[in-house]
């Protein structure tokens, strides 16, 4: 509501508010063109070796469409990261609204299987990323960080129980390096079942019975 000072504000025009949505949905649609597109680049030919261009000519706009939104390769490289994280929040969630953030976290290794190309650039990122100079350093960091807390509130929120003499942090580091590492395994021998051991790890652990239905 304007002030008296500002008078009565003129009636908006019919359509204004279409107008205004519209130019803002069109730049949501094409960011997150932009964000598949680069997903499938880096995940191809890595971070170094795709190329804005490669990007760009993939959707058919100009590298400096990609930067108008993204500002910088780099800040680009985040935005995907940041983006793949948001739907692996997204489907731990869910499960956690059933009390059961191991099944959401199996659920997300299941999923890893069928995204070769994504865990290819997310293992060879975070390889890369020890270097602290390298663009997704700080975002590697942190991720862990948010992991390990988010994992330990819920485990202990759900009434998790942990082996003698160890903490739920133990249980947190344990679940994230086993990820790591049989995502490894599994891109160099791709028979090679992420589940599978996945689950072992949870039963020598008492977090999942494999008697029963996963």
């Amino acid at each position: 509501m304007p002030s008296p000072e500002q008078g009565a504000a003129e009636p908006a025009a019919p359509n204004a508010g279409r107008a205004a949505r519209g130019p803002y949905r069109a730049g949501r649609a094409r960011r997150r063109e932009i964000l598949q597109a680069s997903t499938e680049v880096f995940a191809q030919d890595g971070y170094r070796g795709g190329s804005l261009r490669d990007i760009a000519g993939a959707i058919g706009v100009s590298p400096g469409a990609i930067l108008h939104h993204f500002g910088s390769k780099e800040q680009l490289l985040v935005a995907v990261l940041e983006d793949r994280d948001l739907y692996s929040r997204d489907t731990v969630m869910s499960f956690m609204e059933s009390g059961h953030v191991i099944d959401g976290i199996r659920h997300i290794v299941i999923d890893n299987e069928r995204s070769p190309g994504l865990m290819r650039l997310y293992t060879t990122l975070a390889a890369e990323a020890v270097n602290t100079e390298h663009p997704a350093h700080r975002y590697f960091v942190d991720r862990y960080a948010m992991l390990a807390s988010f994992i330990v509130e819920t485990l202990a929120r759900e009434g998790h129980q942990t082996p003698p003499g160890q903490t739920f942090e133990d249980t947190a580091s344990l679940i994230l390096s086993t990820i790591d590492g049989l995502q490894l395994q599994w891109l160099l021998s791709p028979t090679f079942s992420m589940i599978g051991r996945f689950d072992a790890m949870l039963a020598a652990h008492g977090l999942m019975d494999l008697s029963s239905p996963a």
